[in-house]
């Protein structure tokens, strides 16, 4: 998508991005509730719940994170219990996807947020889902 193509697009409030990515967290938070996986608020979602009791107010984003098991169980399963609200976007299910550092997003599919102009990636409001991977106690294989 080019800047241009979003010109006479409707805009939202920053509130109303708030409840979309508030309802997106709550499906996520479903699945993670009936499959007993454990997740964690992280970076500025973490910072807004404990210093506003909610979003940071200027956050566009939510960010959580897995134990690598718990991930992989979500990244298998997520798509098929969120159903057709949401698309769970990888680089395996979003050929266009390239942001390596973000591995899994869950996007709300009645929304857009353009990340980067330029994409023909799924660009709908969204969650970041990142892996946790625990340390070795072996020197020599966590410096690998």
């Amino acid at each position: 998508m080019r800047k241009k193509d979003t010109a006479g697009a409707p805009s939202c409030s920053l509130e109303r991005l708030h409840a979309i990515m508030l309802a997106t967290l709550k499906a996520v938070d479903g699945v993670c509730r009936r499959r007993n996986l454990r997740y964690f608020l992280m970076d500025g979602t973490l910072l807004g719940a404990v210093r506003h009791g909610g979003f940071i107010p200027w956050d566009d984003d939510v960010d959580i994170a897995m134990p690598r098991e718990d991930f992989e169980v979500f990244k298998a399963v997520a798509q098929a219990e969120l159903g057709p609200d949401y698309f769970v976007q990888t680089m395996e299910t979003d050929p266009a996807y390239r942001l390596y550092y973000i591995p899994l997003k869950v996007r709300d599919n009645h929304s857009t947020l353009v990340e980067q102009y330029g994409q023909n990636y799924h660009q709908g409001v969204y969650v970041d889902v990142f892996p946790l991977d625990a340390l070795t106690e072996n020197e020599a294989r966590e410096r690998k």
